[in-house]
């Protein structure tokens, strides 16, 4: 059987309150002091409970409805004002593809007896190809009578072979190992690779 140690019923024993800690309230409403009912507020209390004054600069919301005045209502259109408020015409075009607002950019008879320049016609030449440009190969295309009647090396039609498991002995066993690996040494260089690196070893507890 066992026993808890003093220093575990220590952990084991609950925290005590502080010892000014006072329990919760019976009720969240609570009589006022008759001291505070007649108390007199400070100058200062008095300050801090006057509520923020507006921006001297500040403007109350504007309404929706606004009042045209007298001026507004007598007042006469400008000419230019006038003929911005007519509606665009649209007239047909001629067969000519205009856009959606009803724009219309003809072409001027300067344009179309334009001739171009020397410079203007090199500028509209196709770019030429590479000198030692090839185009795609097609995905079919004909096998040479060479490649028909090539005969397959002995050495291609050895390594073409694949591997035969018939000259594989009954009695071999894999997992044998031969006489020369056991005779064989390890070189200086392998047994300095084979130690341990001093940061990794750790050192076996001896339990007495």
């Amino acid at each position: 059987m066992q026993v808890a140690t003093p220093r575990v019923q220590e952990l084991a024993r609950h925290r005590n309150a502080v010892s000014t800690y006072k329990g919760d309230r019976p009720t969240p409403i609570w009589g006022v002091k008759r001291s505070a009912l007649s108390v007199e507020a400070t100058p200062r209390i008095q300050e801090l409970g006057r509520h923020k004054d507006a921006h001297p600069e500040y403007k109350m919301d504007r309404s929706a409805y606004t009042t045209v005045g007298h001026a507004s209502r007598s007042t006469q259109p400008t000419p230019r004002l006038e003929s911005l408020a007519q509606p665009k015409v649209r007239e047909d075009r001629h067969g000519v593809v205009e856009t959606q607002w009803g724009q219309y950019f003809p072409v001027s008879n300067a344009a179309k007896k334009a001739q171009p320049s020397e410079r203007l016609e090199q500028l509209a030449e196709s770019k030429k190809y590479h000198s030692h440009y090839r185009g795609e190969k097609p995905i079919q295309w004909p096998v040479s009578s060479s490649a028909l009647t090539a005969m397959a090396s002995l050495r291609l039609q050895q390594l073409s072979r694949p591997s035969s498991r018939t000259l594989i002995k009954d009695d071999y066993d894999p997992y044998k190992v031969s006489l020369p690996a056991k005779r064989a040494r390890a070189t200086p260089r392998l047994e300095e690779l084979c130690v341990p690196l001093p940061r990794k070893v750790r050192q076996k507890k001896v339990i007495s």
